[in-house]
């Protein structure tokens, strides 16, 4: 990977977005969607109501003649993403749950996956609660990148991160299926073999019946990301898995006994995997990796549930340990 493409790649996004931010009076999001989509028009600036200034275009002519997304990799091409994604949080003040999954999680998680499935053969990757899709794309990048038997299907209800997504995956050339819907209402969605999902924490702001969810509240509104990980089961292959990344203090609470329970019902809980606790603010912050897998001809419940810390990646000889631990682990749990 050449650095000074990324770089410069880095500053083309950074500048264009900012530009346009500025003339439109928009937020960092719309800007850079509008910005990635000039990109992708070769260049062709998008003009409404006499917006940009021409002042303004003649600035972002002059940084898309500056790069060209075909002399870049893939992952030249995503780590500049990651950056400026990084820049997004900051300047529009994201909200937890419309935050992008770092790199580093989803680099994680491509681990774990790498384990339990050939990166090889056909596979469908579903992600219900897709946002800006760089949870998918991550794992793409990481993992799938030749697997030309591949479908990555991602859903969202909010209209502007499914835009977001698109236009990454058009910049990145990653070919997904995204559905912009509620994920907890019936989806025309194939089953799949794997389902991943960085869950948005909190109430689904709709009250549902009993006879939808299990996992539901009696009285009030229920967890979304309880529904969500239920969802998940009805979509998932027989004896397919589900990797869900969830605040840890989820595991503490008394409510998770519920989900618990919904869970050894339909399938099994075959590891808990805490994230380094320096890549959050606060422990309150920290999130875990929940796997767990649909019951079918080809599943069993371990016998040990694996529950392990993940260690700073930058002690390479801490993490191989780790990493030959949890092959360890998997070989004696014969899964």
């Amino acid at each position: 990977m050449d650095t000074s493409k990324v770089e410069k790649f880095y500053n083309v996004l950074l500048g264009s977005t900012q530009l346009i931010k500025e003339d439109l009076d928009s937020t960092f999001i719309e800007a850079f969607i509008e910005t990635g989509e000039n990109i992708l028009d070769n260049g062709h600036i998008h003009i409404e109501d006499g917006l940009p200034e021409p002042e303004t275009r003649d600035k972002l002519k002059e940084l898309y003649d500056s790069i060209s997304l075909s002399e870049l990799s893939l992952e030249e091409k995503k780590k500049a993403v990651q950056m400026i994604l990084i820049s997004m949080v900051k300047e529009d003040q994201l909200q937890v749950n419309h935050q992008p999954t770092p790199d580093g999680i989803g680099v994680i998680l491509s681990y774990f996956i790498d384990l339990f499935f050939d990166r090889d053969k056909p596979l469908h990757i579903a992600d219900l609660s897709v946002g800006s899709g760089n949870l998918l794309y991550t794992l793409f990048t990481t993992l799938f990148s030749r697997n030309k038997q591949l479908k990555l299907t991602g859903v969202d209800n909010d209209e502007l991160l499914i835009s977001l997504a698109s236009t990454l995956s058009a910049m990145l050339d990653i070919p997904v299926h995204l559905m912009h819907q509620d994920a907890l209402q019936p989806l025309l969605l194939e089953p799949a073999d794997l389902m991943i999902s960085d869950l948005p924490v909190g109430y689904y702001p709709k009250e549902v019946q009993s006879e939808e969810f299990q996992t539901r509240f009696e009285e009030g509104y229920s967890y979304s990301h309880f529904l969500l990980i239920e969802q998940g089961f009805k979509y998932l292959k027989e004896s397919g898995y589900a990797f869900y990344l969830l605040p840890t203090n989820v595991f503490e609470s008394e409510e998770v006994k519920s989900l618990l329970k919904y869970v050894h019902s339909v399938g099994h809980v075959q590891g808990i995997v805490h994230m380094p606790l320096e890549w959050f603010s606060s422990a309150k912050a920290r999130k875990s990796l929940f796997i767990v897998q649909k019951k079918g001809a080809d599943s069993k419940q371990v016998s040990e549930v694996l529950v392990s810390d993940v260690p700073n990646i930058k002690d390479q000889e801490a993490f191989q340990s780790f990493i030959i631990n949890i092959k360890k682990w998997k070989k004696e749990q014969n899964i």
